[in-house]
């Protein structure tokens, strides 16, 4: 928008849109625990009559369909902290080394516990910040086998 001298640009999240509730950037607690597809429903409905309500969608939600709502189109400008909990380093277990079923060292980040226990990684985060706990709750670093 152009007021007077100053020029500022507005993002598509913060354009309003009629009939639409406020749109907020979503925190890095939001983003990373966000289920929604980042490119094909990136607004998030947090709250609505007063309880959590977790809905995707393509676009904005409409004001009488959700009270707080956050954008996910900014998630991937957001820096992970140093002290973020990661697979990087962990040790594995001898029980875990001695499996056979070990990731190999280009995607040395394996879930040891959960519905995707064997699965691997070449992301430190992918078992930790980007997965729920019911997902994969432990994890390790292959080489240190």
């Amino acid at each position: 928008t152009t007021t007077g001298k100053m020029q500022t640009t507005m993002t598509d999240a913060e354009l309003p849109l009629t009939g639409s509730s406020t749109v907020r950037q979503c925190t890095f607690t939001e983003c990373f625990a966000a289920v929604c597809d980042q490119e094909t429903a990136p607004y998030i409905c947090q709250r609505h009559n007063g309880g959590p309500h977790g809905g995707c969608a393509a676009n904005p939600w409409l004001e009488a369909t959700c009270d707080d709502q956050c954008s996910l189109q900014e998630c991937h400008l957001l820096e992970i902290p140093d002290d973020e909990a990661s697979c990087k380093d962990v040790q594995c277990t001898k029980d875990w080394c001695k499996s056979g079923q070990l990731c190999g060292d280009a995607v040395p980040n394996q879930c040891v516990e959960g519905s995707g226990r064997f699965g691997c990684s070449d992301d430190e985060f992918q078992w930790t910040l980007r997965t729920s706990d019911s997902i994969c709750s432990e994890c390790c670093d292959v080489t240190t086998c």
